[in-house]
């Protein structure tokens, strides 16, 4: 929603709150008036507390409604910054595909079988990524924790 159409929702429901502030006043005053406080429809000690309970409740409503939305979401290049050299080329891979085969993070780095294990240890020790074994197929991917980041 745009900055526009905010104010003037805001104003609208602030319009409508003030409205039915006076209507209710109006009619307390009138029953007062008439001598008849007691027989209202709303007792007039429960009047008040009902009111004042309608107003918080809008308001709450309204900074929900008009409060901004904030994604904690990390720019992969931010991400990156942490590692460096060859831990760098396999996050990196990981990062890009989400979830990949170890053979094909070794294709892709250009690092040995054994050098991707042993950083892939690493990184599961940190909870940065989860390792799957299928059979002789070992599936790499981000940690839920890491997913919600990027």
């Amino acid at each position: 929603m745009d900055h526009r159409k905010k104010i003037i929702s805001g104003i609208l429901i602030l319009s409508v709150f003030v409205l039915i502030v006076s209507i209710c006043s109006l009619y307390v005053q009138v029953e007062i008036s008439s001598g008849n406080a007691c027989g209202c429809a709303i007792p007039i000690p429960i009047f008040i507390p009902f009111i004042a309970s309608i107003g918080l409740f809008i308001g709450t409503v309204t900074y929900y409604l008009f409060s901004p939305k904030f994604d904690r979401k990390i720019d992969k290049r931010v991400l990156l910054n942490f590692f460096e050299g060859e831990e760098r080329k396999v996050f990196e891979v990981i990062l890009n595909k989400g979830e990949v085969n170890q053979a094909e993070i070794v294709r892709e780095s250009g690092l040995s079988k054994v050098k991707v294990s042993r950083i892939l240890k690493r990184f599961e020790t940190k909870g940065l990524v989860e390792k799957i074994s299928i059979g002789k197929i070992n599936k790499v991917k981000l940690s839920g924790e890491i997913l919600k980041l990027v």
